[in-house]
């Protein structure tokens, strides 16, 4: 996924996808050298260069993501 984005990322938001993305390691029980985590991550800051700013936001779109990089996504 990319987007092209002009506006940099703030040390606030910086410490918002840092939270995210330690409390989705956590839950999902994501090794800290796991090659995943850095997917998650890049998908994290996609996201917020999309325009999804709060944590709310930013963790319900993870979902459909995580779904489509498994092949999980059904067919309607």
């Amino acid at each position: 996924m990319y987007f092209t984005a002009y506006e940099a990322l703030e040390p606030r938001d910086l410490k918002i996808l840092e939270s995210i993305l330690t409390e989705t390691r956590h839950e999902r029980r994501i090794a800290s050298g796991n090659p995943s985590l850095e997917a998650l991550a890049k998908d994290l800051v996609n996201l917020w260069h999309a325009g999804f700013r709060s944590q709310e936001e930013l963790k319900a779109m993870l979902k459909p993501l995580d779904d489509l990089n498994q092949g999980h996504v059904s067919e309607a």
